[in-house]
């Protein structure tokens, strides 16, 4: 097909008031706008937001094609208009927001260090904590899978940032990781803290993200001067290591932030799958079963392990389908440096494009019954279209953590379900929410579950759930 020029004026798309466009419409409903969108204009679409024309790739081969392009013809955006300095003092320096030769050499220095044996090293940790948190739930007890799953994924990582659990040891370091986790979570105080010039209390918080940011350098120059083998392996020393093997300085300033930005980038997802997993197994009890079936024969109760892998084919279907439905981010925007062919028309340099996940994998074009939770449809098969279900990116942006987020889902969701049965609490209305920049997609306001013993019934009557998210019922809240 011969590309046609498109500047994104004349590409087909939804109109709104001057300097406003659909940015009040956008806001109020997010994913029905950007579904709306596509059904009613196409997979390549014009979208007034953000105070400029942004190109969103709807369709599978649009989202194939702008992949293709990356490095070359297609750089990371980091919001459509919305852009973070590149290097403020909150989101720092590392493969996240590099690009070019600075981001080749980043990316390789965090795979070497998150290879095999970090890669056993988190596992491990992945396993224990998973054990501990059994150990701490009892049935009949109420939990919020939100909270509970989010402090999880977050003190997995923090044991294997320093190969140990820094709580009792050094406080100030583990608080501080804390704060810097929960301002690059929340977009409000991130973009409170980048841009307001003044401090304001519970946004902007540059003293303290200072005083914080110093304690976790410490605490990395102190394993850097050790030298020695931590209790466990450490990604800092890993990292510290792949530096000087790079012909870098050994920097923790620079550490910290490696470490930092791959729990934003890539482990903040694993949060938002298990939770979305857990939900989806409590609403679907014959999909729960067929789990229980495969993780009884393959693990006999136990957590399951890394070296499990073969044999949960079913279980690792369960991780795909919840990312196909509920993407850790909704939609995520990229910029052409150069002139880039899209879906048959050509973009000029400069154009911002949108690549909406929420949208694609839950095309009819793609997958059949797309709104039904169905894990089978991943299981030996992966013949869905090119760009149609791309959940760990591609190329050269495809997350590097990826082998350390899909062993932790198969420990902490075949851990929970063996050991426990999810009943939601009745009367809760969920519904997902991407967030102000779509980077993370969780249910709002939360997850309440009632533990009981896992029986593995197939048949167990669910609780009435309220909401749009599949397997709950339509409309308001209400008691069973």
């Amino acid at each position: 097909m011969t590309s046609s020029a498109a500047h994104p004026a004349r590409l087909p798309g939804p109109s709104g008031p001057p300097l406003v466009g659909c940015q009040i419409a956008f806001l109020r409903d997010p994913l029905g706008f950007l579904v709306r969108a596509h059904r009613d204009y196409g997979d390549l679409v014009a979208l007034p937001l953000n105070g400029g024309r942004v190109v969103a790739a709807f369709g599978a081969a649009e989202v194939a094609a702008v992949y293709a392009g990356l490095g070359e013809h297609v750089e990371i955006s980091g919001g459509g208009g919305i852009n973070l300095q590149s290097r403020d003092e909150v989101q720092g320096r590392g493969p996240l927001n590099s690009t070019g030769a600075e981001h080749a050499a980043y990316r390789k220095i965090c795979h070497r260090a998150l290879g095999q044996h970090s890669l056993a090293a988190y596992s491990a940790v992945a396993v224990e904590e998973t054990e501990r948190l059994l150990r701490r739930w009892r049935p009949g007890q109420v939990v919020d899978l939100v909270p509970e799953i989010t402090a999880l994924t977050r003190r997995i990582f923090k044991v294997y940032m320093f190969g140990t659990d820094v709580s009792g040891t050094a406080p100030d370091a583990d608080a501080a990781v804390d704060l810097y986790i929960d301002v690059m979570e929340s977009t409000v105080r991130r973009l409170a803290t980048t841009f307001v010039p003044v401090e304001i209390p519970g946004l902007a918080q540059r003293r303290r993200l200072r005083t914080a940011t110093s304690a976790i350098d410490e605490l990395v120059a102190g394993l850097d001067a050790v030298r020695g083998v931590p209790p466990r392996h450490s990604l800092a020393q890993a990292l510290l290591a792949e530096l000087e093997r790079a012909g870098l300085p050994r920097d923790p300033r620079l550490v910290r932030e490696f470490m930092l930005q791959l729990h934003f980038a890539g482990l903040t997802s694993l949060a938002s799958a298990l939770i979305w997993a857990l939900l989806l197994l409590a609403l679907h009890p014959a999909t729960t079963a067929e789990a229980l079936a495969e993780l009884s024969g393959a693990t006999g109760g136990r957590v399951p392990r890394p070296e499990d892998v073969k044999a949960l084919p079913y279980l690792e279907a369960v991780l795909n389908e919840t990312m196909r439905l509920y993407p850790a981010a909704a939609w995520e925007f990229k910029q052409t440096i150069r002139a880039t062919d899209v879906g048959g028309h050509r973009l000029p340099a400069g154009t911002t494009l949108m690549l909406a996940p929420w949208v694609t994998q839950r095309s009819e074009r793609s997958f059949a019954d797309p709104l039904t939770f169905d894990p089978g449809r991943f299981v030996g098969r992966d013949d869905y279209p090119p760009g149609a279900f791309e959940p760990w990116g591609t190329g050269e942006r495809s997350c590097i953590g990826k082998m350390l987020a899909r062993n932790a889902f198969r420990s902490v969701v075949g851990g929970i379900i063996q050991r426990y049965r999810l009943d939601l609490a009745p009367g809760q209305r969920i519904e997902p929410h991407p967030g102000l920049l779509g980077t993370r997609m969780l249910p709002r306001p939360g997850v309440r579950m009632v533990l009981a013993d896992q029986d593995g019934d197939p048949g167990r009557e669910v609780a009435v759930v309220r909401g749009s998210v599949v397997g709950a019922r339509p409309g308001p809240a209400g008691r069973s």
